[in-house]
Order: structure tokens, then sequence, then C-alpha cells
């Protein structure tokens, strides 16, 4: 029988060398200037917006307004694939630094941190995580849309249809249906999450090696995973809790302070506080406690990649490639 695993907390291992808090540091800075890239390019756009959200606009746009508006969004989303190559990159490079170190104890570059050939490795893998996504959601559309038509009956014959049996039809078999794909997401996920500790053990490009690692550890890697799940979404409830809490408690007071009749002057109020200059400060710690969090969950999972490729080079199950 295999050694257990006991990848959980493999990244709190204690190691010769600490290299895990400098090139996450680095890393934050980097994508810290590419998400200060992504708000220049849109700041006309976001000004815009908020000022309208603000000032309750209800009027139509005028044509001028309506140009800006659709040229604001192509560049929203232009600009969003744009830079997600750059950012796919910087997250490349600093998980197989992390990979690196875990496995191999190396620490070329800025505290691991080089565009080397594990990094070309590691972004080639998260594109083929994007592949994966969008096919597993293709085929889950097909299924599920059909179904969808299939079981509304008589509300979509309806031309008005009743309000409550659209929701207890939302309840009871659309969302059963969507939360569906997530079977299939979660156990290629598990299957296919050592593709990048894989690939930096082998010294190749691995994705489909990493099916080959998991085999037979499925279950030992699906619990390590959800634990940090439920330690990483525990963190969350109580970051989004204190976060909306704080920004919205006082136009959620308002609104229904005497609902279903909220006073206009409170709403009002609220909607300057929330849109103030006064919030940014606690929007950029809110966001900030966020972003620890995510860069926590990331290195805990790092660890449990490595330790299952480690695994399955003591096994003999992968070997690894001569040195670059």
């Amino acid at each position: 029988m295999a050694e257990r695993l006991n990848a959980t907390f493999f990244t709190l291992r204690k190691r010769d060398r600490a290299v895990l808090l400098p090139a996450t540091l680095v890393m934050a800075a980097l994508v810290a200037l590419i998400a200060a890239a992504f708000l220049a390019i849109n700041w006309g756009f976001f000004s815009q917006l908020l000022e309208m959200i603000r000032q309750g606009r209800t009027e139509p746009l005028s044509d001028a307004e309506s140009v800006f508006f659709v040229s604001g969004v192509f560049m929203l989303f232009s600009s969003t694939i744009l830079l997600l190559f750059p950012f796919y990159l910087v997250l490349a490079a600093y998980e197989a630094a992390c990979l690196r170190w875990m496995i191999r104890g190396e620490t070329p570059g800025l505290f691991g941190l080089t565009i080397d050939n594990d990094t070309w490795r590691v972004y080639g893998v998260y594109w083929c995580w994007v592949l994966l996504q969008y096919a597993i959601g293709m085929v889950a559309g097909v299924v599920m849309v059909p179904l969808m038509f299939m079981t509304m009956g008589a509300i979509i014959a309806d031309p008005t249809p009743d309000p409550m049996e659209m929701l207890r039809w939302q309840l009871s078999v659309q969302l059963p249906l969507t939360l569906l794909q997530y079977v299939p997401l979660t156990f290629f996920g598990v299957r296919f999450a050592p593709a990048a500790a894989t690939s930096v053990a082998r010294r190749r490009f691995s994705f489909f090696d990493a099916w080959t690692v998991t085999k037979g550890r499925f279950w030992e890697l699906f619990g390590s995973f959800a634990v940090l799940w439920l330690i990483a979404g525990a963190a969350f409830i109580v970051v989004l809790g204190t976060f909306y809490g704080v920004l919205f408690g006082q136009l959620i007071a308002a609104l229904f302070a005497d609902w279903p009749n909220a006073h206009a002057e409170g709403v009002e109020a609220a909607m300057e506080r929330l849109f103030s200059p006064a919030v940014i400060p606690f929007v950029i710690a809110g966001y900030a406690a966020y972003f620890a969090i995510c860069i926590g969950y990331m290195l805990m999972s790092y660890g449990v990649n490595a330790r299952a490729a480690l695994a399955a080079l003591e096994d003999g199950r992968i070997s690894p490639a001569p040195a670059d």
C-alpha cells in the first residue's frame, strides 16, 4: 500500500531557508502593477459609471453617453483579456518558484522567481485548465439547457408566468442542474490538480501525467483540498461579512427602516457615503484581506500538489528528465 500523503499542511513543513514570503511580496507587487494598469486604462469609464450610480440616474442615456458607455465596456473586456496574459505569466512564475523550492530545493532568479522552462510549463498548464473548464461548461450547457426547457412545462407557455411558480422551478430544477456541472469540475480538478507540480518534478510539460500521479489517491487529495476549502471559506465569510456589513450597513438600514416605503433622504445619504472618497481606504483594506486569503490558499494547495508529485517520484510512477 502506498504511503499516506499527509499533504494538507505540507507547505508549512520546516525547510532550510525562507522563500515563500519574499517570493509572495515580489509577486504581489507585480500583480499590483497589472491591476494599476487595468485601472488606468478603464478609469474614465469607472468614474463615469460610479457617478451615474451615485446620482441615481434613471433617464435614458444621450447619444454621446451611449457611445462612451459601449466603448467603455469594449475597452473593459479587451483590457481584461489583454492583461490576462501577463497576469497568468506572473502567477506561473510564482507557482513555479514555490513548487521548485518545495520539490527540488532550488531558488534561481529573484527569490525563485524567474522566466525559465518551469515557468513556461506551468503557464501552459494554466491554459490547459482554461480549455478544460470551457469544455466541461460547454458539455454541461448542451445537456442542461434542453433539460431546463423540458421541465418548465406550463411556465414557458404562460405569457405571464406566476413569479412564485417560476421561483419554485428555479430552486427545484434550475439550481440543481446548474450545480451538477461542479461534479465533473471537482473530479477532474482533483485528478489534474498536481499538473504544474508534476511538470516541475519531471522537468517536462506533464499535464496529463497528473492523472498517473493521482491514481488511487483521489479521496486523500480531495480530503486535503476540502480542509483547505473550509478554512479559506470561513475566512472569506468573516472578511466579506465585515466588509459588506460596514460598507452597505447604512444603506440596508435606510432601505428597510420603513419598509416598503423607505425614506429617500436616508437612501440618498447612504449612497453619498457609499461612493465618497472616505470609503476608498476601507475598500482597499477589504480587497487586501481577500487577496491575503487567496494567497494563503494558493500556497497551501501548492504544498498538496508538491507532496503528491514527490510521492509519485518516490513510487516510481513518474521520473525526472535530465536538467534543462
